[in-house]
């Protein structure tokens, strides 16, 4: 099937999924956002101290296993 018949395909998909879609009867707590950022944020900040206190091990395995495998570790 040619790339352009896939893109117009998926877009006549698309198109007629937001089309047909009924009303939603929902209601989201406007706080919602606020739940989600505290559970987010302490991740995203031991991810991201652990790749801090953790990179130059990281670095140095990784550039000892590179030189194992290339054969220079003998040096």
């Amino acid at each position: 099937m040619p790339k352009r018949s896939i893109e117009r395909l998926l877009a006549l998909f698309l198109l007629l999924f937001v089309a047909c879609s009924g009303s939603a009867h929902a209601y989201i707590d406007p706080n919602a956002g606020g739940l989600l950022f505290q559970l987010l944020a302490p991740l995203f900040a031991a991810v991201v101290g652990a790749w801090l206190f953790l990179r130059r091990w990281i670095a140095d395995f990784f550039r000892r296993a590179w030189r194992r495998l290339s054969g220079r570790g003998e040096e």
